[in-house]
């Protein structure tokens, strides 16, 4: 549960008294003993539900979610897409004034994704153990300092390494801030309260874009980053003083060997796919490191399926619904990349905007998510995930069908209903999806799911980022032209169809299965 420190819990029956958390595990390890014995199938669910020892046990938690909470997870989720959304924006005014090459130029953005991608798989389980509060305070700190270097470089390297650290920072806000509002709201409310705090998170894509090109050109690409720092640091300092998380679970131990092989397996697909234009698709660096690279993941799958606590519980992915949920988010934040960053490039690049106009013209794309996250969490807990997320990635697909259709008119009005289609259908994709993921696994268990979903789609955004980009630039007149542009918007259609095929055949458990699982009982007191 949680409360506010200088405040009462708004419900007091169910705080644990100091020194009961352990009596706590015992009861609630008592009480899921018992009710596998009684009905041993109704305990395994789409995933893994055994009772663990030694893990963060599931406090009280209320129909409603106290306001500070909510607007200090779905703060977090904002700064972590603040750093994204930017990027796109910014870009050509940074590779201006630092004199960066085209090449050098995508590496900006690339190694943002890049290190949102290789450290996200520790974020959430840390949160299972040391508190997800805590664990969000100590990412909005490393955010801000990669930040704060970002703000004085003053070359490629110094720009690219602050990115990182940056990346590094936002690869856990968000699964610890979704697990943080997931576990305070019960099943038969979470799809409203995860639209509130998605309507907070995704508010990002119409003020984010924007405020980056006012600053840009009123001032300077390097006030962004100040701006980063000053969000981050006010949401570290309200999370300290007002939010207050019981006791997570006992910490069990890190696997570090299974991060260094993620990291290196991971790490050499990505950077093949950033450099395959450079280096050539059929160039031996590109290959050795695509081989490799492969060849370390799947060595990575052997080796985590043998022990006992892995970095990553694949074993999530056994179920339906949660395989549905991965493969969906994998295609949603591809696309996302694809429409947040290179959209911003093409009205820069092809129709020569201003970074401010550029930011402008893409508002009725952004608005459409926060206007509708709201409504989609009503219709996910009325009707279940699987229709809206469906009806999400079908509008998607025509919305870029449309984008794809129409680049090569260098028409910004002809551009125009493909936008606010994009938009609005990434309201039903991301809440009903992470509506879902929350349904589908135990509260003191989502930490653990959140980081694979969340590796599975910072993969995503990785892969769309160097993929589209690879894509525009290998077209003839790469940035500068629109068939570049053209080809990239084709491609995102096909994976956001690859993510509407997994919702519709793997989402396929019922509002009323959902609605009705209910979390573990709270810890007596």
């Amino acid at each position: 549960m949680l409360v506010r420190r200088s405040g009462r819990a708004r419900d007091p029956d169910h705080l644990s008294t100091p020194g009961s958390h352990g009596f706590g595990h015992v009861a609630d390890l008592t009480r899921e003993v018992a009710e596998f014995f009684k009905n041993p199938k109704s305990s395994q669910g789409d995933v893994d539900r055994q009772p663990q020892y030694g893990r963060a046990v599931p406090a009280a938690v209320s129909s409603r979610i106290d306001p500070v909470v909510l607007f200090f997870c779905g703060g977090a989720f904002f700064v972590c897409y603040l750093g994204q959304t930017v990027l796109g924006v910014i870009e050509p005014a940074v590779q201006a004034d630092l004199g960066l090459s085209p090449s050098e130029g995508q590496w900006v953005i690339n190694s943002f994704f890049l290190a949102l991608a290789l450290c996200a798989a520790p974020g959430g389980r840390l949160g299972d153990y040391y508190g997800h509060r805590n664990v969000l305070l100590v990412a909005l700190a490393v955010f801000s300092l990669g930040s704060l270097s970002a703000a004085f470089a003053d070359g490629f390297a110094w720009l690219v390494v602050s990115l990182a650290v940056a990346g590094m920072g936002a690869s856990t806000l968000y699964p610890s801030s979704a697990a943080l509002v997931a576990n305070s709201t019960q099943p038969e409310t979470r799809g409203h309260v995860l639209g509130k705090y998605s309507a907070i998170g995704v508010s990002v894509f119409a003020l984010g874009p924007v405020t980056a090109g006012l600053l840009t050109d009123a001032a300077s690409w390097r006030l962004v980053f100040a701006l980063q720092l000053v969000l981050a640091v006010g949401l570290a300092l309200l999370g300290w003083r007002r939010v207050h998380e019981q006791p997570a679970g006992t910490p069990r131990p890190f696997d570090t060997g299974g991060l260094v092989i993620l990291v290196l397996g991971l790490g050499a697909v990505l950077v093949a796919l950033m450099q395959a234009l450079a280096w050539g698709w059929d160039s031996p660096a590109t290959l050795a490191l695509l081989f490799v690279g492969l060849a370390v993941l799947a060595f990575f799958g052997r080796f985590e399926a043998r022990k006992v606590d892995p970095l990553l519980r694949t074993t999530f992915l056994a179920g339906r619904v949660f395989l549905g949920v991965a493969v969906a988010m994998f295609a949603a934040q591809f696309i996302l990349n694809g429409l947040v960053i290179y959209i911003a490039t093409y009205f820069q690049h092809v129709l020569g905007f201003s970074a401010l106009f550029a930011a402008a013209a893409m508002v009725p794309a952004m608005i459409g998510a926060p206007c509708f996250a709201l409504i989609a969490g009503r219709v996910t807990d009325r009707l279940g995930a699987r229709g809206p997320a469906t009806f999400g990635f079908l509008l998607g697909v025509a919305a870029f069908a449309w984008l794809a259709i129409f680049a090569g008119d260098s028409d910004y009005w002809l551009l125009l209903p493909g936008l606010i289609a994009a938009g609005v259908a990434m309201a039903p994709m991301f809440t009903a999806l992470l509506t879902a993921l929350s349904n589908a696994v135990p509260a003191a268990e989502r930490g653990d799911a959140n980081a694979l979903v969340l590796t599975i789609r910072w993969i995503g955004a990785a892969a769309g980022t160097a993929v589209l980009g690879v894509v525009i630039r290998s077209a003839p007149g790469g940035e500068t032209a629109t068939a570049g542009y053209a080809a990239a918007f084709w491609v995102a259609t096909a994976v956001v169809a690859i993510g509407a095929l997994a919702c519709l055949f793997l989402l396929r458990e019922s509002g009323d299965a959902e609605r009705r699982r209910p979390d573990p009982p709270a810890p007596l007191a």
